[in-house]
């Protein structure tokens, strides 16, 4: 799982590395200008986050987190580091805006619909400071309906952003919730159809053990012997041993006792 959120920690690093190629080739178009300061400040700050994520990925440091993948950590932070641009790129704002859906996207791997909308409020808290600092900045100068209009539309298009990704991400919750309940069944069934064969093999190693007596058996009227398949005379006892599992115990009754033993008292009278 770990390997899963390093695969994704290097998308986001690629996501930086395209953000600021688009930014590069808007100075090349003429939708304003940086100075090596505001580039150092700018590349300087994305190295700086991502190093801190790095190193909380690589030392498992990120396991201790509710959310291991620290997805909303890193929305947020690469929304505070858009910002830069954004004040220093004013003219090519409305396309720095788009910068900030690839980030959102990452969201949809995790987030919940919650979620999504408190780091958009974040974003917009953001962005709003900015817009204040501009006001204050420039007086007059700020076009405050022009800005105020990239403000609206930005909201609105993160509002249905984080309605759709937090679809997707419940949709995905709750796929894996029926996937595991899914392999919980197949695992109990897997373990039923184990004891059941269990089961089968013991009752069969039972009844090999069980011997039964059936059918007519010939007997001497006289001295009870029984004759067995090859002729053979035995004696009741030795006949049912070998046929069964019964075991005997002699004794005598008080019929016999009387009869065989007359001068011995072995019954009383009352038994």
């Amino acid at each position: 799982m770990q390997r899963l959120r390093l695969q994704r920690f290097a998308m986001a690093l690629a996501t930086y590395a395209l953000v600021i190629l688009a930014t590069f080739l808007a100075t090349r178009l003429g939708l304003g200008e940086m100075n090596g300061a505001q580039w150092a400040t700018y590349i300087g700050f994305a190295l700086f986050g991502n190093g801190i994520f790095s190193v909380l990925f690589y030392t498992n440091a990120n396991l201790r987190f509710s959310d291991p993948s620290l997805t909303r950590e890193q929305i947020v932070y690469s929304s505070l580091w858009g910002m830069i641009v954004l004040y220093f790129l004013p003219e090519a704002r409305p396309i720095v805006l788009m910068f900030y859906l690839p980030a959102f996207s990452f969201g949809m791997l995790g987030l919940t619909r919650r979620q999504f909308f408190g780091v958009e409020a974040c974003v917009l808290l953001f962005y709003a400071a900015l817009l204040g600092l501009e006001y204050f900045q420039y007086g007059q100068g700020f076009n405050i309906q022009y800005q105020l209009f990239l403000f609206i539309l930005f909201g609105i298009l993160l509002t249905w952003f984080a309605f759709f990704g937090g679809f997707v991400s419940d949709l995905k919750r709750r796929l894996r919730l029926q996937k595991e309940k899914i392999k919980m069944e197949m695992e109990e069934r897997k373990i039923a159809q184990i004891e059941k064969e269990k089961l089968i093999v013991e009752l069969k190693h039972a009844l090999r053990k069980v011997k039964t007596l059936s059918g007519l058996l010939p007997i001497c009227a006289s001295c009870k012997k029984i004759r067995d398949d090859q002729g053979y005379w035995n004696q009741i006892e030795s006949y049912i041993q070998i046929r069964s599992n019964a075991e005997f115990s002699h004794s005598i009754c008080p019929d016999c006792a009387k009869k065989l033993y007359p001068d011995i008292e072995i019954y009383n009278e009352d038994e």
